[in-house]
């Protein structure tokens, strides 16, 4: 899979702009490219008066995403390294959060660290009735707060 297909991209009819995390034998966990390729067309698509919406969601039934993929974290051998991964995140995060269009984090399965965070700059936050979201796994840098106030569940939402 090259990078972009990866990290889908399509914009309907109506204007609705479609972001597919593509990495459904890795729980859509998020390479580093994915996350820049996110950044970038989140500043596409708010620049785009056509776009009315976006929806993001993950590809197959297993999960939303599951974060950053570890294999990302390899090279990582001082601490500036994960300061370095903290201010990345913030500027990905902040591009989407900063979209003034409607995002809809589309929830199915699991959604978890970098998932969960790409899941709080949108709203609103339907999820599945069973669906999960976990902030972080214990031990692993943080995210932006609010990540905590993340999504609802209700029949409403499933109506």
């Amino acid at each position: 899979m090259t990078d972009t297909d990866e990290l889908l991209y399509e914009v309907d009819a109506e204007g609705i702009a479609r972001l597919t995390l593509n990495r459904p034998q890795a729980r859509n966990a998020l390479t580093f490219a994915m996350y820049e390729r996110l950044h970038d067309l989140s500043l596409a698509i708010d620049a785009d008066p056509a776009i009315r919406a976006v929806v993001i969601r993950g590809a197959g039934e297993r999960a939303f995403a599951a974060g950053t993929d570890i294999a990302q974290f390899r090279a990582f051998a001082t601490p500036e390294d994960a300061l370095g991964y903290e201010r990345f995140m913030d500027r990905v995060l902040g591009a989407l959060e900063q979209c003034r269009k409607p995002t809809i984090a589309a929830i199915a399965g699991a959604c978890t660290g970098g998932g969960a965070a790409i899941a709080a700059a949108g709203r609103p936050r339907p999820a599945p009735r069973g669906g999960g979201v976990a902030e972080e796994l214990p031990g692993r840098a943080a995210h932006p707060p609010g990540v905590g106030r993340l999504l609802y569940t209700s029949d409403a939402a499933h109506e």
